[in-house]
């Protein structure tokens, strides 16, 4: 097993590295791009093979887990595909539709604020203890589903007011956060910041041999060294 040893290290209290400070691009030297911010965005989905999509399906897996098969084994392998839906069944987006069919659902639910009245009138009748406006904020929540609307209303009955209200807090802030991050300013670099360093804490191991012992903190105050061992200073 690893032995401890008694070693005296040379370790300065204070250290410059202000002659390794950068001084900016020089001739010569190409720049590498800045990585754009925010999420990066996934490659585009294959080309999928209607036939072979057929073929997975007829063997009992979803719609979105046969796309995301064949999709990763380059659109119409099926035995390729079939091997990936094996390897990859316990992924927690094995079920969940690719980037493409994301984004096309998109309008649908930015839509669903112009819910339909129709549907509004008949959860109201059939309902019965719901107004209007409770089961249209529903709606929304639900991309215009009646039932899974029915379902939202009956599990929040015991605050359906702050529920509610919190929704319509997150549609009318939501567009303002993103914008007020986006606005946020950089903090730029410091040229005149000092490159110089002072030591003020350390952790060293207290005990025999690496596999017992514990670790202590040391840390300067007022110009002295102190040792925090557990509630020992």
């Amino acid at each position: 097993s690893p032995i401890k040893l008694e070693v005296n290290v040379d370790m300065p209290e204070e250290i410059d590295l202000t002659p390794y400070k950068s001084k900016g691009p020089v001739d010569g030297e190409d720049l590498v791009p800045a990585e754009p911010e925010g999420p990066k965005k996934p490659d585009p989905p294959q080309a999928i093979d209607e036939t072979a999509l057929a073929q997975l399906m007829d063997m009992g897996f979803s719609l979105n887990s046969c796309k995301r098969a064949l999709n990763a084994v380059g659109g119409s392998n099926v035995e390729a595909a079939m091997g990936w839906v094996f390897e990859h069944n316990t992924d927690p987006d094995f079920n969940d539709p690719l980037p493409e069919d994301t984004v096309s659902e998109a309008p649908a639910a930015a839509s669903s604020s112009s819910v339909d009245e129709v549907i509004v009138q008949s959860l109201v009748e059939s309902l019965g203890c719901f107004t209007a406006d409770q089961i249209r904020a529903a709606l929304q929540e639900t991309n215009g589903a009646a039932d899974r609307a029915a379902d939202w209303l009956f599990s929040h009955m015991d605050d359906l007011d702050g529920a509610i209200a919190a929704l319509q807090s997150k549609s009318s802030g939501g567009d303002s956060g993103a914008s007020s991050s986006e606005a946020k300013p950089k903090i730029p670099l410091e040229d005149s910041a000092s490159g110089k360093y002072v030591l003020t804490g350390m952790i060293s191991h207290i005990g025999k041999n690496t596999g017992s012992g514990h670790y202590v903190a040391h840390l300067k105050k007022d110009g002295q060294w102190l040792i925090f061992n557990d509630e020992k200073v």
